[in-house]
């Protein structure tokens, strides 16, 4: 029998009741319901003899070394999340501890997501709802473009940007993709996926979206070199973390007219900022607050998905584990 310890905002509702019986028979099973994650003394009493830590991100823990030396029996952390750059998987395999994450439960959410940004940016829809509600003056124009027989370059194709290659290429649109993972450029190949070097396909595109992954040190993707080779009038959409893309050079890119528009699933704009907030509010940056993954379906999906990763980890036979290496190279988006 192992001892599970669930770590969320909505606690035993975090899973369905028929998952948490199941698991229940098998194990200990402690569910501690918090809106912030648990102070270092809290932590240690909420773990103490726990097998398995199950968390949201932000529920999660801060498991330092200290914390982890006072946790000899941990054995297996899952994380209710796709994004794993803040866990230090190398360190925790170092103790004998692994990691499971939550893949596939919104990748098709997030690349209708960057759809919808791309749609926006390319309507201004936005703006145009702002300016029917007396919100944005009338000199703002909501003049857009089409997204048909334009080219989409889609960076990181891994589960979200091949999905959202699949739903651009049913708009009639282009599509080329930039990735630097050997196994990922394959796969997209094998999905009829033209892959180019960042440069070229930088070269080609109408709009951009970046699905890539974050890998600890290497970021931004998007910097002043890389947005100089778009050319005028070209959209970005940002559904990767806001750190992937330079948001000072956005700014200088938005200012002179260079870009079309920029959407990023965060709010990242400091609305105090002069420039910042100018561009916000003459909608050529739109703003989706981490909103990509919070859909019904994939509520009820990951539930039951998280459900399913805890019980395998509790049975010693854990699924969707992260490995050292593949955290060394970023996790496909």
């Amino acid at each position: 029998m192992a001892k599970v310890v669930v770590i969320s905002r909505a606690g035993r509702a975090s899973l369905p009741r028929a998952a948490v019986k199941a698991i229940e028979v098998r194990h200990e099973v402690v569910f501690a319901q918090r809106d912030l994650a648990p102070r270092p003394a809290e932590t240690l009493a909420l773990l103490g003899g726990a097998h398995v830590l199950a968390s949201t991100n932000v529920t999660l823990p801060r498991l330092t070394d200290e914390i982890l030396d006072r946790l000899p029996d941990l054995r297996h952390l899952v994380l209710y999340a796709t994004g794993y750059e803040h866990i230090d998987v190398t360190g925790l395999a170092g103790r004998g501890i692994g990691l499971s994450t939550l893949p596939e439960y919104a990748t098709n959410a997030v690349a209708e997501h960057a759809l919808g940004l791309l749609f926006a940016s390319a309507t201004r829809i936005h703006l145009a709802n702002d300016k029917a509600r007396g919100r944005a003056p009338d000199s703002v124009s909501l003049r857009g473009v089409e997204l048909t027989a334009r080219t989409l370059a889609v960076i990181g194709v891994g589960r979200i940007g091949t999905r959202l290659a699949e739903l651009a290429r049913g708009l009639g649109m282009r599509v080329v993709g930039v990735d630097i993972d050997a196994g990922a450029i394959a796969r997209a190949r094998r999905r009829g996926i033209p892959m180019l070097a960042m440069a070229a396909a930088l070269a080609e595109a109408d709009g951009v979206a970046v699905t890539a992954s974050t890998i600890p040190g290497t970021f931004p993707i998007l910097g002043p070199t890389e947005l100089a080779r778009l050319h005028r009038d070209v959209f970005v959409v940002n559904v990767g973390r806001p750190v992937l893309v330079d948001q000072e050079a956005i700014c200088r890119a938005l200012t002179a007219g260079h870009l079309r528009g920029y959407a990023v699933d965060e709010v990242c704009f400091d609305p105090n900022n002069p420039l910042e907030g100018t561009l916000v509010d003459e909608g050529r940056v739109l703003q989706s607050a981490h909103s990509a993954w919070w859909r019904d379906e994939v509520l009820a999906r990951g539930a039951q998905m998280f459900a399913q990763a805890i019980a395998a980890a509790a049975d010693g036979a854990p699924i969707q584990v992260v490995s050292p290496a593949l955290a060394a190279v970023g996790q496909a988006g």
